[in-house]
């Protein structure tokens, strides 16, 4: 059984992306609040990648944002196409804390194109996509 007491490794990049890091569980929530830059791709590898070398595979990723983030230019849209196409097969689950429309789209589109589970939840239900990522494990 997970352990429910969340301790989390903390950074926030230049474009205000703030990032938790759950290195017990493997839970990496994401706070997005602009769209996404080349310094928020590269600080969230920084963060993955060595667990990746260790573990394989992340227990789960939260997304919170008020809304769908998109990316600041064309070229940080292929680098998330980029990242989302190596790594998706390492989460085991995809919690996207979301309001809009636009969120439950891209998670129908996700669901069984990708590896992970994905769930919809409502902005800032973080616990509840903790908890959903922890206890359904």
């Amino acid at each position: 059984m997970a352990n429910l007491e969340l301790t989390f490794k903390e950074m926030t990049t230049e474009n205000n992306l703030f990032c938790q890091f759950d290195e017990q569980n493997g839970i990496l929530l994401m706070d997005v609040k602009n769209p996404f830059s080349d310094d928020d791709f590269n600080t969230i590898s920084s963060i993955i990648d060595p667990y990746f070398t260790t573990h394989g595979e992340l227990g789960g990723v939260i997304i919170n944002s008020k809304k769908f983030p998109y990316w600041s230019n064309a070229q940080n849209r292929i680098e998330y196409l980029n990242f989302a196409r190596d790594n998706h097969i390492k989460f085991k689950k995809v919690a996207v804390g979301m309001g809009g429309f636009f969120a439950k789209i891209v998670a129908r589109i996700a669901r069984g194109r990708v590896r992970p589970e994905v769930k919809i939840f409502k902005y800032n239900q973080i616990e509840k996509a903790q908890n959903w990522i922890l206890w359904n494990s």
